[in-house]
């Protein structure tokens, strides 16, 4: 991970079963004198095309190096649950691509990074939700783009398999207008904080007082380590569809968690309305506690 007092910059791609999409875009990128520090790569990586096109990527960076530069690739691939994706079109699957995006890019920002968002590669899935969460995290420092081949080129370099475009291409990016939606609405900010300093700065960490410590716990016992899970996700996420993304299940899944989790708090806070704010405003501070002892 890097420090976050130093800004790095990102190529994040999604990825199917070309990997020139990538090649050609970090070359267009070095080309305008852009400073890439790491490639990342998401894709359903049990799909075997997707996996080839990912092994041949790493070929293009062996050693961390590429064209004489330090950059290092990065495989992300999508996952739900224990299990990974070879495609996504079911609802679970696709809140799976949403939460991979989400960790991802939320990651990247909160170390303070630059990132350059690829949408060119692989099912259009990923790129819809990959833009949709971008909206939500990137700055008016942060790109989308999309990549322009003409169709000679592209036979060229399908017929003689090659992942860098030969001299004189018309190969072009084409930067995609996006409403940074942090930039523009700034208490926006403290929804999407993740990491812990983040939290701190904007108040939502507060570690409660005994008794409320006490029945936090006490309900905290009795849940299963999937319930566990569950709180965790609902207490970071504003939407039970973005926690079951988080989490890698269905939102049917999830409510099952929700049902035992409310149950148990409506035990130790019979007077409450039991709600997924109100478990963030009880167990935010708890589990920031309990990570820490």
């Amino acid at each position: 991970m890097y420090s976050s007092s130093q800004p790095h910059t990102t190529l994040l791609c999604t990825l199917g079963g070309k990997p020139r999409i990538v090649t050609l875009t970090l070359d267009l990128l070095l080309a305008r004198g852009e400073s890439i520090d790491q490639v990342i790569v998401v894709y359903p990586g049990a799909n075997p095309r997707y996996r080839e096109a990912y092994q041949r990527l790493l070929g293009e960076f062996a050693g961390n190096r590429y064209f004489g530069r330090t950059i290092r690739l990065r495989g992300v691939p999508v996952r739900m649950g224990e299990q990974t994706l070879r495609e996504a079109f079911t609802p679970a699957q696709v809140n799976a691509v949403w939460g991979t995006f989400q960790r991802t890019i939320s990651e990247l920002k909160a170390e303070n990074q630059q990132v350059h968002l690829s949408l060119s590669g692989g099912r259009r899935i990923l790129a819809l939700v990959a833009f949709s969460v971008a909206t939500a995290y990137f700055t008016s420092g942060d790109y989308v783009w999309h990549i322009y081949t003409p169709d000679a080129v592209s036979a060229a370099l399908d017929a003689d398999d090659l992942l860098h475009a030969p001299p004189g291409s018309d190969v072009r990016l084409i930067a995609v207008p996006f409403t940074p939606w942090v930039s523009h609405f700034p208490g926006l900010q403290p929804l999407l904080a993740r990491t812990p300093a983040e939290q701190r700065a904007y108040g939502l960490d507060t570690v409660p007082d005994a008794d409320e410590r006490a029945r936090c716990r006490d309900v905290w016992e009795r849940l299963t380590p999937a319930q566990r899970n569950a709180l965790r996700a609902l207490c970071a996420t504003s939407t039970r569809q973005q926690a079951a993304g988080q989490l890698g299940i269905s939102v049917y899944t999830l409510d099952d968690h929700k049902r035992e989790i409310y149950r148990h708090c409506k035990l130790a806070w019979q007077d409450e309305k039991i709600d997924q704010p109100f478990l963030q405003r009880k167990f935010r501070g708890f589990l920031k506690y309990l990570d820490e002892v």
